[in-house]
């Protein structure tokens, strides 16, 4: 049996990008495992990546692109994880 879970990390930008930008991963992960070191296929007990929200500018406010992105990611892995009464609000 496995369950989903959200990971964030910062991502890798060129030096000409200035500002603070990350990364949010969907997870599938085996029975069990509470936290993985990367979003990675490679990670120790990842069955797989699900979807990546990859260079989302991590702003100081709740609706810069990384807070989206996270809610999003929290809403699927919820909802992948058959939670049905999570309380998920859009992008807006």
């Amino acid at each position: 049996m496995s369950r989903y879970i959200t990971k964030t990390a910062t991502a890798q930008m060129p030096n000409s990008c200035w500002g603070r930008y990350g990364k949010v991963g969907v997870i599938e992960v085996e029975d069990g495992v509470e936290d993985v070191a990367m979003i990675s296929d490679r990670a120790r007990g990842v069955i797989r990546v699900v979807e990546v929200w990859d260079r989302q500018f991590w702003g100081k406010s709740n609706r810069c692109a990384f807070a989206i992105a996270c809610r999003e990611a929290e809403g699927l892995a919820a909802n992948l994880n058959g939670v049905t009464a999570y309380p998920f609000k859009g992008s807006k």
